[in-house]
């Protein structure tokens, strides 16, 4: 795991964590799901102290903030992903109520991969079909009727 964000996660969330060298200075033991598969000897050492471990699945600041954010049971602050999120949606449901309107189709502005899914969802359950286009980072998903 790395270090340097391991350290970044809880400052962002202004939390008072301090990051034990060994397993025997720690009250709780953050891993990845990779490194506690593999059974390395900290892992073990945690289960044989009787620690709690948690296992995330990626090395990410993300990742950690949600997993302290949890821990201590406070709300994170939404990442930027989140941020973008409405504002997508409220656009794609103009886009299928211009096409139930009569618009040929609605051509959406790029968008990440989770918004174009979620994109794609509204779309079907507007009964409408939907396709992504372009190259990343430009592509973009264009509604329909069949």
């Amino acid at each position: 795991m790395a270090r340097n964000r391991l350290l970044q996660a809880p400052k962002r969330l202004s939390l008072p964590v301090l990051v034990a060298n060994d397993v025997g200075e720690a009250d709780v033991l953050l891993t990845l799901r990779s490194y506690f598969r593999k059974r390395q000897r900290p892992v073990v050492e945690a289960e044989n102290r009787g620690l709690s471990i948690f296992v995330l699945r990626a090395n990410t600041i993300n990742q950690m903030q949600q997993f302290l954010s949890d821990l201590f049971n406070i709300a994170a602050e939404p990442s930027q992903e989140n941020r973008t999120v409405e504002p997508a949606m409220v656009e794609t449901q103009a886009a299928i109520d211009a096409v139930l309107n009569g618009e040929r189709f609605v051509e959406l502005p790029p968008a990440s991969s989770y918004v174009r899914r979620l994109q794609h969802q509204m779309a079907r359950q507007a009964n409408l079909t939907s396709h992504s286009y372009g190259k990343e980072p430009s592509r973009r998903v264009r509604i329909f009727r069949d």
